[in-house]
């Protein structure tokens, strides 16, 4: 049993000898080339590299970049969410604001409309004489031109 140990532990040291190939980089007239075998007349030098990885460490890799290809994924479509929804609702105040536009609009209209009317009537007062009459229309005028003003519907005539 214990040279079948013996005989184990020395197949794996030589094994891993084997494997365990140096690398050389040489130097021979100028000429700079890489080789397994070491390097005549002493022109070079012996390079350490790494083994290669394990089996576990392979696949250890592996998973680490299948996580991050999946968070990547992950935060791409999250992106595209955010994105949509900020179309979505930049395009909804869009229509809120078109839509206040016209309100405002008409708005507007009827306030100067109204505001023509207060005009005429004061006017026909005062040709009228109706002195109380034309103090109270100038105060509807008053009022509806501060309307008006406050809400943003441009310079009055």
């Amino acid at each position: 049993m214990k040279k079948a140990l013996l005989f184990a532990f020395l197949g794996m040291a030589a094994a891993s000898q084997a494997s365990a190939q140096g690398l050389f980089k040489c130097s021979i007239d100028g000429k700079v080339t890489y080789q397994s075998m070491p390097c005549p007349k002493n022109g070079g030098a012996s390079l350490d590299y790494p083994p290669p990885p394990t089996a576990a460490q392979a696949k250890a890799a592996q998973a680490r970049a299948q996580e991050d290809r999946e968070r990547v994924n992950q935060l791409a479509e999250n992106n595209r969410r955010a994105r949509e929804k900020k179309a979505n609702v930049d395009a909804e105040e869009a229509k809120e604001e078109a839509a206040s536009k016209r309100v405002a609009k008409s708005s507007c209209d009827s306030l100067r409309t109204r505001r023509e009317e207060l005009y005429g009537q004061r006017n026909e007062n005062r040709r009228n004489s109706q002195l109380d009459a034309m103090s109270k229309t100038q105060n509807d005028i008053d009022k509806l031109e501060a309307e008006y003003t406050k809400g943003a519907c441009g310079p009055l005539d």
